[in-house]
This record gives C-alpha cells, structure tokens and sequence, in this order.
C-alpha cells in the first residue's frame, strides 16, 4: 500500500519551497463555490473578495507546503486566516445576532482541541482531519468576529476570553521544554531549527503577532462603537 502523502504534499526542503504551489483540482473548485457563494451572501464585495483572496493564498502558496514542514509556518497560516481573514470576512457578510460568549467558548475549544499532539497529528494523515480543522476554525473565528461586530458592548467578556485563552496557549507553547509535536523533530531540521525550536517560534508568533492582530480588532470594533454611539448622541 502507498504512503499516505499529506494534503499539502511532503515536507518541502528550503531550496524546493517556493516552488510547492498547490493547484489541486479539488482545492480550486472549493474556492470557486466559496467565491461564488460568498459574492450572493456578502454585503460588501470588496471585503469579501479580500478575505477569498487571502484565504486562496493561504492554501494555494507555498505556506501550504512550509505547514507540513514546521509548526511556526502551520502558526502563521492559522494566525492570518483567523485573525485577518476571518473578521474580514465578517464585516463583508451580515452581522450574527448569536451570543458571543459561548462562540468564543467554542473557538476556544477548537482551537486548543485542533492545536493538541493527538488531533495535530491526525491533520497530517488524513485529508479529512486536515480540512476538519482548517474549516471548523475559519467558521468558529469567522462567526466570533460577526458576533463581536453586531454587539461590541456585550462581547467584551467573549474577546477577553478569546484573547487570554491564546495567550495562555502561546506562553505554554513557548515556556515547553519538550516539543508537543514529533513530526517536526525530522522536517524542521533542514531548516536549522530543532522541533523545540520551531515550537518555541510558532509560539512567539501568536503570542506577539496573533496578540497585536487580535488587540487591533479589538481596539477597532471599540472605535467603532463609540463613534457610533457618539453620532446617536449628537442627533438627540
């Protein structure tokens, strides 16, 4: 029986990276219901057609191909489609009325479930898992942001959550003095970083990166909503 080879394809070497493209047949089409889809749902399409062509080229470039090679990359591929792309895409989409405090329950579980050595693993031996994953948190992010946008005042619990849980992960992440994930102790190497290494920066990138992305959201849904409130005001 052949090999199972990941999604993304086996881990690429440095000099071979920028050549891992992935035009998969299957991904292509995924991206052209997406895009079709989302263009009827959105209510602003130049948002929208930003948040499909950030998510595209999470999948399609290179990135793909690094995620299956080190964990920062898989870090970073999931720090910009659910801290950029995803509450992109939800103020191009109608806002959600559902309650944001157990939304972000959700992605907290999520993301500490998908982000675990067992279920981490499974991503990179099954397609299934692998787009389990990416799917079940670019929805859950997605709805987060919705839900933070239709009721900033009510969401302030919900974005404390969100923010204090990945925090949390990223000091656990970098602070480990073991690797949570053995595939890496082989695929970071040609990349002269160890797999603690490489954990250490994936760590670091949410803690600094995916914190600033998260606290600018933040501070903008704020503005946001004080801006408004301050026009209802003046009309009075």
């Amino acid at each position: 029986m052949d090999a199972y080879v990941p999604f993304c394809g086996p881990p690429p070497l440095p000099a071979e990276l920028w050549s891992r493209w992935t035009f998969d047949p299957w991904l292509l089409a995924g991206l052209a219901v997406f895009l079709a889809s989302g263009l009827r749902l959105a209510t602003d399409g130049r948002r929208f057609l930003a948040a499909w062509a950030l998510v595209s080229l999470l999948f399609v470039s290179p990135l793909c191909a690094a995620s299956m090679a080190l964990f920062s990359a898989r870090v970073g591929q999931h720090i910009l489609l659910t801290l950029l792309a995803a509450p992109l895409l939800a103020t191009a989409l109608p806002a959600s009325r559902l309650p944001a405090l157990p939304v972000a329950v959700v992605f907290a579980a999520l993301f500490w479930g998908w982000h675990a050595p067992g279920p981490y693993a499974a991503t990179l031996q099954s397609d299934l898992v692998y787009w389990a994953m990416h799917l079940s948190l670019f929805t859950a992010a997605t709805a987060l942001f919705s839900t933070l946008r239709a009721a900033p005042e009510r969401g302030v619990v919900a974005a404390a959550v969100t923010a204090g849980q990945m925090t949390v992960y990223a000091a656990l992440v970098v602070l480990s003095p073991e690797p949570w994930h053995r595939w890496h102790d082989l695929t970071a190497a040609p990349y002269g970083l160890t797999a603690l290494a490489d954990q250490q920066l994936g760590g670091a990138l949410m803690w600094v990166g995916g914190g600033a992305l998260f606290l600018a959201i933040v501070a903008t849904l704020a503005a946001r909503f004080l801006g408004a409130r301050t026009g209802a005001s003046e009309m009075r």
